[in-house]
């Protein structure tokens, strides 16, 4: 090889290693992600493999787990036998070959046999090393420990009580925010010892943060697990030990509108203070309404200049237009986003199949539940009281065609009928010019299938979730006419067969309208 060529590789592996190194400063996982994928466009597959076997005994939860997606986005036949190499090699450390064997199995989807690491079995010393080195960085940046929890979560059970174990040995202090995270396992033996020891805490002079963390989890966990954390309140109550908290001055939550399907998007935001400048909060949180929370992505310590600008209670907030909200964020009350949060959050816990709930929002949730329970305004409880038409009674189609007419024109319905343009994509190529009883026909099919599909309840369900919530974003913005229109058809959206559902067939008729216009155009 030339000299010009060893140069050109010894600066490419130098980039390459600083590159590695700076995975462990990220903070969230979406900037961990971003920098993986960097550098996969940056460098070659055989250089970023070789950099990853030489940093898979980094001490750093937060790198590993950047280890990990990096290896997600390289050639599996290049990086996945060196890895499995690693993890059968005995003559390497032991915390090499435990997250080469991780790599393999969470982000690989690779099995490893249990032969390979049985020796490893055991072995206390390596996770303590381990564990130490989490608190230790987590005191800098707390994303690391979910990270750690993260990855703990990928071993069985055993591996976690352990944990807990050796959390007994450090100072009581330095457990909370890693036992608060473990308390949302969805393992529930796991958690519940989690809260046990969380309860037990409050005793010592780590107790004003056990008790926060309490408070919040009350407010986070499934319901039977809430309740344990709720009775160890009581209980800690009549010891003198009481949880107080904190006024949410500075808390603001930005609402986006629903769409068809029930998906919308909340901000909380915690402005920068005067003394600070730097000590801003974003949290952004995906709410499905009728089935939970479906992502969350939070940053903390930032600038006032990049927080979204302040607006009275009403007033949209003006940002660029996204697929998320639509364009449309509207400055709302904080408790008000908390309480919608809340409903959607004890959805999520009564789902036949109950997913984890974002490790995002486990993480940042503690910032929004420190507070007192939120409380829905009385103007705007009418909007969710669960009033089911009665069998017996028969809607005003009139009323209800008229509100559809009307509502469908607001902006914040427009990605309601572009959900109807995009069903009117999925069917083939229309005649180019519809006399109105084929459109009529059209819609009438097009409901009909509606009405037969197998999931047509929770379409349903979806919607009238959707307008509930659309109604209070309409409320809140000031149009209340608007807002009782919403509520009208959400009353019969479920009992309404569909092809005799009026807000059904406006929108299609709406999306029908702007497609021969694009055609036109």
């Amino acid at each position: 090889m030339s000299d010009r060529g060893i140069i050109q590789n010894f600066q490419e592996r130098r980039q390459i290693e600083a590159s590695i190194r700076a995975l462990g400063d990220t903070t969230t996982e979406a900037e961990l992600i971003a920098m993986a994928q960097d550098l996969v466009e940056r460098f070659p597959p055989d250089g970023l493999a070789a950099a990853v076997l030489r940093h898979l005994g980094e001490a750093s939860s937060q790198l590993r787990g950047g280890l990990g997606h990096l290896c997600a986005l390289l050639p599996p036949e290049i990086i996945v036998p060196q890895l499995r190499e690693i993890v059968g090699n005995r003559q390497k450390l032991p915390l090499e070959r435990i997250t080469a064997q991780l790599i393999l199995e969470r982000y690989l989807g690779e099995t490893v046999s249990p032969a390979l690491v049985s020796d490893l079995a055991g072995n206390n010393d390596i996770a303590m090393q381990s564990l130490q080195e989490a608190l230790e960085e987590g005191r800098t940046n707390r994303h690391i420990l979910l990270e750690y929890v993260t990855q703990m979560q990928e071993h069985g059970v055993d591996t976690a009580l352990m944990v807990l174990d050796l959390l007994d040995r450090v100072a009581p202090s330095d457990r909370v925010e890693l036992l608060r995270l473990i308390a949302q396992d969805q393992r529930s033996s796991v958690a519940r010892a989690a809260l046990e020891r969380l309860a037990a805490l409050a005793t010592f002079d780590a107790a004003p943060q056990a008790l926060r963390a309490l408070y919040t989890l009350s407010f986070t966990l499934p319901p039977v697990l809430a309740e344990q954390a709720q009775r160890a309140l009581r209980k800690l109550q009549f010891t003198g030990k009481r949880y107080q908290p904190p006024s949410p001055e500075g808390w603001r939550a930005l609402l986006s509108p629903s769409d068809a399907s029930g998906h919308c998007v909340i901000w909380f935001v915690r402005n920068a203070s005067a003394a600070e400048h730097n000590d801003g909060v974003l949290i952004w949180v995906r709410l499905v309404l009728h089935l939970g929370v479906f992502g969350c992505s939070g940053v903390e310590n930032i600038e006032g200049a990049q927080l979204p600008p302040q607006r009275a209670i009403g007033e949209l907030i003006p940002l660029e237009p996204s697929e998320e909200a639509h364009g449309l964020l509207l400055e709302a009350p904080f408790d008000v986003g908390r309480w919608l949060l809340f409903q959607t959050q004890q959805t999520h816990w009564k789902q036949k199949n109950v997913d984890e709930l974002p490790g995002e929002y486990r993480l940042y949730n503690d910032l929004l539940w420190q507070f007192a329970p939120p409380v829905l305004p009385e103007a705007y409880q009418s909007f969710f009281h669960e009033e089911r038409a009665a069998i017996s009674s028969q809607p005003n189609m009139d009323e209800l065609e008229l509100a559809a007419t009307q509502l469908v024109e607001h902006p914040a319905m427009q990605i309601w009928v572009k959900w109807a343009s995009n069903v009117w994509n999925m069917l083939p190529p229309l005649p180019a010019s519809l006399l109105p009883e084929q459109a009529r026909g059209f819609i009438n099919h097009i409901l009909h299938e509606i009405e037969a599909l197998p999931q047509r309840q929770q379409f349903l369900e979806g919607m009238t979730a959707a307008l509930k919530a659309q109604a209070l974003w309409l409320a809140i913005s000031g149009d209340r006419k608007a807002a009782e229109q919403a509520t009208i058809l959400a009353r019969w959206t479920q009992s309404l067969p569909a092809p005799q559902n009026p807000l059904l067939i406006q929108l299609l008729r709406t999306g029908l309208i702007q497609q021969e216009r694009r055609r036109s155009t």
